[in-house]
């Protein structure tokens, strides 16, 4: 018996002949799914040239670009208005390149190919698709975990029983910046270990036996199930630019949405 938990690795042409693998993923028997070279190398990097351009002609410090769910909790409507407001800005950073989101829900539909893949909508409000974060020098999240089934009860996304994340890595710190997966699942009693502003204490993993700090390359496209803790190193040179979805179903729904 392999007592090793590790990530599992493929090419994005080899994901058709690998659909089960993704139940390793929901159920914890593998910490993540990366999928090499996904995202053209070069376009990679015309999206991170335009961020820079973005950042400079705003004069501030960007921490993301697009709307996030988590960020909108308990204001609903602002979120949907939101979420159609910076649809635009979101495209222009991908205009005439190929869609990373487009590409993502695609892989998806492969591994899903008796559901359909969709953005999703709720009272005929289409949920944001896609976030950007940008890690500086020096920054880092904190352990957490990730649950619209907890956090956003109020959103339609939250009834889904199963949630994972997918993330694709637009350009990768050239130090630091790893993301540490630990095998510990949340459950309700942790949240005596949160912390006021985001993340929880070191104290919520004292019982967890095994971790794995993964640094994926640029243009990698890694899935995890984001209900197990997961944390990000410190950055210590250039910057880190990931672009984050969402996507939830149910085993016998006729759906897999997405969402950010």
């Amino acid at each position: 018996m392999n007592l090793q938990w590790n990530p599992i690795e493929m090419e994005y042409k080899e994901i058709g002949q690998n659909k089960k693998t993704l139940e390793k993923i929901i159920t914890g028997e593998s910490p993540a799914l990366i999928i090499k070279n996904f995202y053209n190398d070069d376009s990679c990097k015309t999206i991170a040239q335009r961020i820079e351009a973005k950042t400079f002609e705003n004069n501030q410090k960007i921490k993301k670009i697009g709307v996030s769910l988590v960020s909108f909790i308990s204001r609903k409507s602002e979120y949907f208005i939101q979420a159609d407001a910076l649809r635009k800005t979101i495209c222009e950073l991908f205009s005439d390149l190929e869609d990373p989101r487009k590409k993502i829900h695609n892989a998806l539909q492969v591994l899903f190919p008796e559901k359909q893949v969709t953005i999703a909508v709720e009272n005929g409000k289409k949920y944001a698709c896609g976030v950007i974060r940008l890690h500086e020098l020096g920054d880092f999240a904190p352990i957490h975990r990730d649950s619209a089934r907890f956090e956003a009860r109020s959103f339609d996304v939250s009834k889904f029983p199963i949630q994972l994340s997918t993330v694709l890595y637009i350009q990768q710190s050239q130090k630091g910046g790893e993301l540490v997966l630990h095998k510990k699942s949340w459950k309700k009693s942790d949240e005596k270990y949160r912390n006021i502003n985001f993340g929880y204490s070191k104290n919520v993993i004292s019982d967890c036996n095994q971790s794995v700090k993964i640094k994926p390359n640029q243009g990698d496209l890694v899935i995890i199930n984001p209900i197990y803790y997961h944390e990000i190193l410190p950055v210590r040179a250039n910057r880190r630019i990931t672009l984050g979805l969402f996507l939830a179903f149910s085993r016998h729904g006729d759906k897999v949405v997405t969402w950010s």
